[in-house]
């Protein structure tokens, strides 16, 4: 604070308060020494930036100040004032004798057992009232603990709240921004910015304790936006991993209070006391009762192989109208297609998808005639619940599927919802043909890779059979998008036909959530503008909560730029999370979880997932392409080396694998290697399509700059898309220099540094 400002505030607080001096400042208020004139007392006066100040609504916080001013408890630092003068927001409180946890914790590193659980017992007490209260504390940390006396005090209660309440009536506070909270203690709530309750607070209690006990927070990492990405990807160490001598109960205590799930976490103050002081945890979180079905791939007993995807796309049909039962919790169809021709046991199936019973069935077609045998079974124990027979004219399928859902649902006794675009029955399809053409263009279209070329005739043929089918113009559309995301046709050939395609889908149908995500995708990855991209997938995950592609497309596209706020990235992570949950063995969302913990040096985490991913399906390009990626970002380029490898003949020498190798071979000092690749692209440039952006860093890691900036910025003009991928290590060259770096910089897709610079 200036001498000018001091003098103003001195100016506005003489009649009651003489200022002595300054005391410290953080990121949103700066502490005086003053003295209270009327009481002849010493008191702390806490000042809000003249920042923040001017981007609140005054009279909404001075009224939430004084409702906190009333929480009366041993363990809560009192309010004694509040107001304003002069045009600065202050609240006064005692001087407090002693230190604050963080100043002790700088001079013993760990405290001793018993003093850290009395510190936790009495500050979850405190909390326990305030949260009764409704008051939650924001900013649970180790600078708001003091300590008198030997006793633990928490400081700013309801200060939180009120900057927030006081930003929501400011017609300012969106163009500046408010955030309350620490990133190393937030809950994943609250960093995501979604509501808040005591338990998030809980949760910062729960790094605090572990804190105390170890000597380190449970969540760091090299910038902001990894500390906080690294609750919602990371479990930290039991912390007798750190101190073996910690009693068992205090640990799985903490562990319970560090819960990513809310639902699972200790619910209140008096029970985390009560927890601590018998070294014992409440009972583990109950199980999930609530109905839940698995839907396997249905076997093909068709005469035909080619049926197979009939049988494929009739499952996924089921599989929708099952997720429209209100109470049914339905497993993702990924997650369910894991399990195709595995003959798995359903008790693994159960425990894998976190359901109650699995659909299983088969699937027999002759010409126009269709039977569907299906089983509801209990996961856990084999009983069977309900099985029947149908067998239906093809033209019958959708009241077909319709039939067995309401079956399932009575027998789970649960209520079919009404659609809004469906009666009691659906009609069939307006062309057999063409339905069949949409089966299997979806589940080749889920294969990606080369496979995508196979769905866009499928799709194109059910059109012109069928021109008012509209998930047929919404998945053309998601087609050739990513015929163009992955470099094997330019903008100019795939963008016009997929906005035509998308706008088709739409006229249809207005709230498609295919369409919408697949538009938001282009609105964000074409037209580099996120914040349409954003109300875009907000307005599709707003109807279809679980919808896998908006969940992990938006968190990648907002990890991979460089100007992202933390609290996005915290979104994003926290819809990564909601689509693992939703679908754990997707094995593309796992990729791009890997390549978005990437994006925020979360490398380790990153690996993890990319192993996971390649595990799932080995024959995917998305996650070899994750596993190059996080290896080289780590430094282990031999390993990066021998996984680009494997994947060249599955992927078809794809060039951004080979990109990935141009510079490993290029920080090798292997010249004549880099050559090579780029002879080969530069050869295969000739007869097909290879990205200008591609071949950019590659001649970046040949050593060739103004060429490679020539080729970048053609393809930035051309709309190309691999830019965006600037943190990947393949781009390392390239953001070297200072030129190719600022052209990066300047659209948002430079990152401030290597993640290799950054371990």
């Amino acid at each position: 604070m200036t001498d000018t400002t001091l003098t103003n505030l001195a100016a506005g607080l003489a009649d009651r308060y003489r200022i002595a001096r300054e005391l410290g400042s953080g990121g949103m208020a700066t502490v005086y020494l003053a003295h209270d004139l009327r009481h002849d007392r010493r008191v702390a006066i806490k000042v809000l930036r003249a920042e923040l100040a001017e981007s609140l609504g005054r009279e909404r916080f001075l009224r939430e100040i004084r409702l906190a001013a009333k929480l009366t408890h041993p363990h809560i630092l009192p309010l004694y004032d509040s107001g304003e003068a002069n045009g600065f927001l202050y609240f006064v409180m005692p001087v407090m004798e002693g230190q604050t946890l963080r100043d002790r914790l700088r001079q013993e590193g760990q405290l001793p057992v018993d003093a850290a659980t009395r510190i936790a017992s009495e500050v979850a007490d405190a909390l326990d009232y305030a949260h009764r209260t409704d008051v939650v504390h924001r900013d649970i940390k180790p600078e708001n603990i003091l300590l008198h006396e030997g006793h633990a005090m928490v400081a700013d209660f309801g200060v939180g709240k009120a900057i927030l309440a006081a930003a929501a009536d400011s017609t300012t506070h969106t163009q500046i921004g408010v955030v309350v909270g620490t990133p190393a203690y937030m809950s994943p709530e609250q960093a995501a910015g979604d509501a808040i309750d005591g338990r998030s607070d809980l949760f910062a209690l729960g790094c605090v304790l572990y804190e105390m006990l170890t000597g380190e927070a449970p969540f760091t990492g090299p910038s902001i936006q990894a500390v906080i990405a690294k609750r919602f990807h990371h479990t930290p160490p039991a912390v007798t991993a750190t101190r073996p001598g910690i009693p068992a109960g205090v640990s799985r205590t903490i562990e319970r209070l560090l819960e990513k799930d809310r639902a699972a976490r200790i619910a209140t103050g008096a029970l985390t006391v009560s927890a601590l002081h018998s070294q014992q945890t409440p009972g583990p979180a109950p199980k999930r009762t609530d109905p839940s079905v698995a839907v396997l791939p249905f076997a093909n007993m068709s005469a035909s192989a080619d049926d197979a995807y009939f049988a494929d796309g009739i499952t996924e049909e089921i599989i929708n109208v099952l997720a429209q039962i209100d109470g049914l919790r339905v497993a993702a169809r990924t997650s369910c297609f894991a399990f195709k021709d595995r003959n798995e046991d359903l008790r693994v199936v159960g425990e894998k998808l976190g359901v109650r019973h699995v659909l299983e069935g088969s699937v027999r077609k002759a010409g126009p005639r269709l039977r569907i045998t299906a089983q509801l079974i209990t996961a856990d124990d084999g009983y069977h619940v309900w099985s029947a027979r149908y067998d239906r004219e093809l033209v019958d399928v959708f009241a077909l599927q319709d039939e067995i859902a309401g079956a399932i649902a009575a027998k789970l006794q649960l209520s079919l919802l009404e659609s809004s675009d469906r009666g009691e029955t659906r009609a069939g399809p307006r062309n057999v043909e063409s339905y069949e053409l949409l089966l299997k263009g979806r589940v080749l279209l889920a294969q990606r890779g080369r496979a995508i070329l196979d769905a866009l005739p499928c799709f194109e043929r059910a059109i012109a059979l069928d021109p008012e089918l509209v998930e047929a113009h919404a998945l053309l559309g998601d087609a050739l998008r990513l015929k163009w995301i992955y470099g094997m046709a330019p903008a100019i050939e795939t963008v016009p036909r997929m906005r035509a395609a998308l706008d088709r889908a739409l006229t249809l149908d207005p709230e498609n959530g295919q369409a919408l995500s697949t538009l938001a995708n282009i609105a964000s990855v074409h037209d580099l503008d996120i914040e349409a991209a954003v109300r875009l997938y907000d307005r599709v995950l707003a109807r279809e909560p679980l919808r896998v592609q908006a969940l992990t497309e938006c968190a990648f596209v907002l990890a991979l730029r460089s100007d992202t706020a933390a609290q996005r990235i915290a979104q994003a992570l926290q819809h990564l999370r909601t689509a693992r949950r939703a679908d754990p063995l997707n094995a593309w969302a796992a990729a791009l979880e890997a390549l978005s913990l990437s994006c925020v040096g979360l490398n380790e985490e990153a690996l993890r997932e990319a192993r996971q991913a390649v595990a799932l399906d080995p024959q995917a390009f998305t996650g070899r392409w994750a596993l190059v990626w996080t290896l080289s970002l780590l430094g282990r380029d031999d390993d990066a080396m021998a996984a680009a490898h494997e994947a060249l003949p599955m992927s078809g020498r794809n060039p951004r694998i080979l990109a990935e190798m141009a510079a490993i071979h290029a920080r090798r000092g292997e010249r004549t290697a880099v050559e090579s690749i780029l002879d080969e692209l530069r050869g295969r440039a000739i007869s097909g399509f290879i990205e200008s952006t591609v071949l950019g860093p590659v001649y970046a890691s040949h050593g060739d700059m103004p060429k490679a900036r020539e080729l970048v910025a053609r393809g930035i003009s051309e709309h190309e898309n691999y830019f965006q991928f600037a943190k990947s290590p393949a781009w390392a060259p390239f953001l070297s220099d200072a030129e190719g770096a600022a052209m990066l910089r300047a659209i948002g897709y430079c990152p401030g540094a290597t993640a290799r610079e950054s371990r």
